[in-house]
């Protein structure tokens, strides 16, 4: 119970920072007022920041017409928790006090939201989704997978073959490929701590703890119906050392590793050198949707995994194996997570 209330102040006051009345986008910018400037000295310092934060907590009003202005970094006509955060953010050097009059890599936005940086996008998508182990919501979750691209440059058979062709062994390939790739069904994760292994990162009391270092892309929207949508974009990486890279803070890259290998094994001949093959994982995006109470209504995650082997063998029978040269097949990898039950 301790938990949850924590979590839901924790929600609260994020929602609540990044947050704002309506912002104009045809506010009107003053850019010989130094913003942030609040007793007029030249200089933004603490001292600044402490008045803007009393003054958007209630207490301490600032009434002095020039310094409210100053005090209204967004220049949206309120002095909020957001601007006391900008005040502090620049006293601190991490951004310039002049209001943009834009919101942050928005595509299509309607008022009522801030999120003026990528680590403030980050932040808030952390705290959305890592609610779901604290809080134990229901959910659905479903997985998919499907081969994206799927070539062999050379097929040679040695043995004794009985009419089979290149190309009959290529599907044959591919044929067990897909097997070994099935998605999981469906299934229903109940409230309790039968979800807390469902997402993502097992064993962790965390859902993600990206930053926005470790992404490569940000997108933020939001609809008439109040629902705010976080695309990240993760960078292309080795899979052999994707604990080592940001996949190991938003996925289970074990798992991933295993997939991955147990295709190579079950498939392919496991002498193939390690010098011929190339693992990756690329195009990673993961999507997350929100209410206006930090809900998390749906969690997709999408990635694909790119094998190429230079060289291999297949067994097509105890008499018959295919050389293989120039092998590539990519799966495109889906789970979502949706029907959240708060």
């Amino acid at each position: 119970m301790k938990n949850k209330i924590i979590s839901i102040i924790t929600v609260t006051v994020m929602l609540i920072t990044l947050m704002s009345a309506s912002m104009s986008a045809s506010a009107m910018v003053d850019t010989t007022i130094t913003y942030g400037d609040i007793d007029g000295n030249d200089i933004v310092d603490t001292v600044d920041a402490r008045a803007v934060l009393l003054a958007a907590s209630g207490i301490k009003e600032i009434t002095d017409p020039e310094a409210f202005e100053r005090a209204d970094v967004n220049n949206d006509g309120y002095i909020t928790l957001f601007d006391a955060r900008q005040v502090l953010r620049g006293v601190s050097g991490l951004v310039s006090l002049q209001p943009t009059g834009a919101f942050y890599g928005f595509e299509g936005c309607t008022d009522g939201i801030i999120i003026d940086s990528p680590e403030s996008a980050m932040a808030v998508f952390n705290v959305c989704l890592n609610r779901v182990k604290t809080d134990f919501p229901g959910f659905t979750r479903s997985e998919s997978s499907n081969i994206s691209n799927f070539t062999i440059k050379e097929v040679s058979l040695v043995g004794i073959n009985f009419g089979n062709s290149a190309e009959s062994v290529a599907q044959m390939i591919r044929d067990m490929i897909v097997s070994e790739s099935e998605p999981e069904e469906a299934q229903i994760i109940v409230k309790g701590d039968n979800s807390y292994n469902a997402m993502s990162v097992e064993s962790e009391d965390y859902v993600s703890k990206l930053t926005a270092d470790d992404v490569c892309g940000i997108k933020v929207s939001s609809d008439v119906e109040g629902y705010f949508t976080i695309q990240v974009a993760l960078p292309d990486a080795e899979i052999d050392n994707l604990s080592q890279t940001a996949y190991s803070k938003v996925f289970n890259t074990d798992l991933i590793q295993e997939d991955t290998d147990n295709v190579l094994i079950n498939v392919f001949d496991s002498n193939t050198p390690e010098d011929a093959k190339t693992k990756n994982i690329k195009n990673a995006v993961l999507t997350l949707v929100f209410d206006t109470a930090g809900n998390v209504v749906s969690y997709t995650t999408t990635y694909e995994t790119d094998l190429f082997l230079a060289e291999s063998t297949f067994g097509v029978s105890s008499i018959l194996s295919a050389e293989l040269t120039g092998l590539r097949y990519t799966t495109k990898v889906t789970v979502t997570y949706d029907d959240f039950q708060w």
